[in-house]
């Protein structure tokens, strides 16, 4: 009887030992990373990163809520950040996962903007100081995620800008001109409309009683509020990129015409109804309708573009195809025959 050797010989083990060691090495790295799919230790250094970042800029993000809760025209502040992290889990979502290229000249221009931030604060120049949270964000970004990381995210974090509020001396520019812009505006509306207002400097004589428009309502908050707004649009509403530009491109008009709109309902209040109750009740009735109004302005104007543009698809032809339809076509001509009358 003849007895077989069924053992491994020397050349099997020896092709077998990678292959063992391949799985080792697979299943230590998905052990290695968690259910996101990025390392533990990638992960973990976020956190920290995270962490110290809050507890750094603290005292910038308290003196930005008291900015929110007094100042009404950065009341959406208080938005922006929810916004900004749907903004981030709607780009997570349906993009590919980047591949995590981290860029050693994070540190570097991370460094240069605590710096910066350090020189700010000696100067007094509390704005600069806080804006730059933005470019330390950009720079830890960069730092664990790199290149790739940056352009999948950065949406969301260009929309942390709005909560900022304007610098003090662009605040002041901006003030008188958009008061002026809303009393002419409004007394062109009134007087179209039949109702005559004689306007004097930024007050509005509407017969016997007097309409301020005062510095609050220079409609710099709906600006202000309506630009958050309509560039949170841009970013989750899927759309062409000139449908896009003409949007963010109508966000003043927009502002400015329902401001005008505000004012104008609360001329015809003080003429129907007496400044007392116009003062009292249709001024801050028309206040809280301005954005109502301007979201439904920027709604007309969206359905308005969707209208006027017919978006044509393209069908793609298979030249397999259309040569045997082509083939089939020219043998059935050649199968007619023609009738003998």
């Amino acid at each position: 009887m003849i007895e077989i050797d069924s053992s491994p010989t020397r050349a099997e083990i020896a092709d077998a030992i990678p292959c063992e060691r391949a799985a080792e090495a697979s299943t230590s790295d998905s052990s290695s990373t968690g259910k996101t799919g990025f390392p533990a230790g990638w992960i973990l250094a976020v956190a920290v990163a995270t962490v110290v970042f809050g507890w750094a800029y603290a005292p910038n993000f308290r003196s930005l809520v008291r900015t929110w809760n007094h100042d009404l025209n950065y009341s959406h502040g208080f938005l922006v950040v929810p916004v900004a992290l749907v903004i981030l889990w709607r780009r997570w979502v349906d993009s590919e996962r980047p591949r995590l290229t981290p860029w050693i000249w994070g540190w570097p221009a991370l460094a240069a903007t605590l710096i910066a931030r350090v020189y700010f604060y000696d100067q007094g120049d509390e704005w600069r100081e806080t804006a730059t949270f933005l470019a330390a964000i950009v720079c830890l970004t960069l730092t664990f995620g790199g290149w790739p990381l940056m352009r999948l995210i950065w949406p969301a974090i260009a929309f942390l800008v709005f909560m900022i509020p304007l610098p003090p001396r662009l605040n002041g520019l901006l003030s008188q001109p958009l008061q002026r812009v809303a009393t002419s505006g409004s007394c062109s509306l009134l007087r179209s409309t039949g109702l005559w207002v004689v306007a004097e400097g930024n007050v509005i004589l509407v017969g016997s009683e007097q309409l301020e428009v005062a510095t609050a309502c220079n409609g710099l908050s709906m600006l202000m509020c309506l630009a958050a707004t309509v560039a949170a649009m841009t970013i989750l509403v899927p759309m062409s990129t000139w449908k896009r530009l003409v949007l963010l491109a109508s966000i003043v008009p927009i502002a400015l015409i329902s401001n005008i709109l505000r004012i104008s309902a609360t001329a015809w209040c003080y003429h129907l109804f007496g400044a007392e109750v116009g003062g009292r009740y249709a001024h801050v009735a028309a206040g809280w309708l301005m954005m109502p109004t301007a979201l439904v302005l920027v709604g007309l104007e969206l359905g308005l573009l969707y209208v006027l543009t017919v978006e044509v698809k393209e069908e793609k032809i298979n030249p397999v195809t259309m040569g045997i339809g082509v083939k089939a076509r020219a043998s059935s001509k050649d199968l007619e025959v023609s009738p003998d009358f």
